[in-house]
């Protein structure tokens, strides 16, 4: 619970000391001042207001008790919104500045900012964030976003709830997406950002999501979400850059001059090999999914995005799967990753990238590089693995959307081959030993891996 009193701050210059409002909260403290003066001898601590003298005049005795007044009424005020946050179970997340916020811009008749529309909104948004740790990522991006605009719109980083109005929200909208609407209150100039369409949506989304949850808690009006009324990203539809059989087979033969650039070859190939596995299912992969003895191998996995379980045979290919991929292996003795041979991950890329994302970007920003390298269009990317397996499962094997999407772990945009369509899994497995076959047809040059800068 908070606590309340009236402090005095330090003389000025006329002999006088300014009363404060402070509170205690959560291990943080911090004071306002009431825009008023006493004689430090007339200041009642106890009772917490002035004391009035017989010998005031009639108006120094109505300035008093003008100022009691305020003063009791406050402290009222500050019970009331304290047993109102506490209700709503949000006064355990808010510090003591949040909590002054709220008890001074509290108006249960606002038309802007109904019920406890103040408080310190980042703390909040961060709150909302850490209950989809899946998505928490995304959160933390969008939030950079966010608290960018507000420095751009006010020169401060701080974002309380009375900020979060429908003008301040269509200007945020707006500055994601390059142009268009602006809402600056102060002097600072508005960099506009660019971003791509998915990201413009994914940030719209996040703040889309945490305004509503303020809205169902009565820390916002729902008028606020006017803002999103009009509101579209776009959607950029591009045909997926895919390798031809060919361009793969000298993909995984090129002898890179890195061990970086070595590793996301590899990686892309494994991805290939393995149905077009996301990045993120081989960062998480576990050494119980994968069974591999001589020529024969298994990878049975549950895809993160879907939940959907994903097997993987590779009968006839293994040993040269595992030839690719030994380096990165926990189970391999003398792997480039040795600090991680006790964890229980297929791959040891956590012993240096201990968060997904980062390891994600490491493995796009080398990808780029290998695209040079290659010679492959600019639209070449890690996840292009994925888009050539798919592809040539289409065009040169005729297998059908409700294959391509069993491979890859989709949900079938079509009903039918969602509940209807029986999947001949044996149909799968020849084509995709066909595709590695002609995959491995050559031998491969594999350089030897050097050992990783520390």
């Amino acid at each position: 619970m908070a606590t309340f009193n009236y402090v005095l701050g330090r003389k000025k210059d006329n002999g006088t000391y300014p009363v404060y409002l402070k509170i205690r909260h959560l291990n943080t403290n911090t004071m306002r001042s009431m825009d008023m003066s006493v004689a430090k001898a007339e200041w009642n601590e106890k009772g917490q207001r002035i004391s009035i003298r017989r010998t005031d005049t009639h108006d120094v005795r109505e300035e008093k008790e003008r100022n009691n007044e305020f003063l009791a009424q406050l402290m009222i005020r500050a019970k009331e919104v304290e047993a109102l946050l506490q209700k709503r179970g949000v006064l355990g997340e808010m510090t003591a500045k949040g909590v002054m916020d709220a008890i001074l811009n509290y108006s249960p008749h606002s038309k802007q900012n109904e019920g406890i529309g103040n408080g310190d909104f980042v703390e909040y948004w961060n709150t909302i964030a850490v209950q989809t740790p899946k998505s928490q990522e995304k959160y933390n991006y969008a939030l950079k976003s966010l608290v960018s605009y507000q420095i751009a719109c006010s020169g401060k980083d701080t974002i309380l709830f009375r900020d979060i109005t429908v003008d301040w929200v269509k200007g945020y909208l707006s500055y994601i997406q390059g142009g268009g609407y602006q809402y600056v209150r102060g002097s600072n100039p508005l960099n506009l950002q660019s971003l791509s369409a998915w990201t413009v949506n994914t940030y719209a989304s996040c703040l889309k999501k945490v305004i509503n949850c303020a809205v169902d808690a009565d820390r916002l009006s729902e008028r606020v979400l006017r803002a999103f009324k009009k509101f579209r990203a776009g959607v950029v539809h591009t045909q997926p850059y895919t390798l031809s059989m060919a361009e793969l087979r000298a993909f995984l033969n090129y002898p890179f001059p890195t061990m970086r650039q070595r590793m996301v070859r590899d990686l892309f190939i494994f991805s290939f090999c393995c149905m077009g596995m996301n990045l993120t299912d081989i960062y998480q992969l576990q050494k119980k999914a994968v069974k591999m003895k001589g020529d024969t191998g298994e990878i049975k996995y549950i895809r993160d995005k879907t939940g959907k379980e994903i097997i993987v045979m590779m009968n006839a290919h293994a040993t040269q799967l595992h030839d690719v991929i030994a380096p990165y292996l926990t189970t391999s003795r003398a792997n480039v990753w040795s600090k991680a041979v006790s964890s229980s991950r297929y791959f040891a890329f956590d012993a240096i990238y201990n968060k997904y994302h980062t390891f994600a970007g490491n493995i796009q920003k080398i990808a780029r590089q290998v695209r040079t390298i290659m010679g492959f269009d600019d639209e070449f990317c890690f996840y292009t693995a994925r888009h050539t397996w798919s592809t040539l499962m289409s065009s040169e094997y005729q297998l059908g959307q409700e294959y391509v999407d069993t491979g890859l772990g989709h949900s079938s945009k079509s009903v039918a081959a969602n509940h209807y369509i029986a999947i001949d899994y044996d149909k799968l497995y020849e084509a995709h030993t066909d595709i590695l076959q002609r995959l491995f047809e050559d031998e491969m040059s594999m350089s030897n891996l050097e050992e990783i800068e520390e």
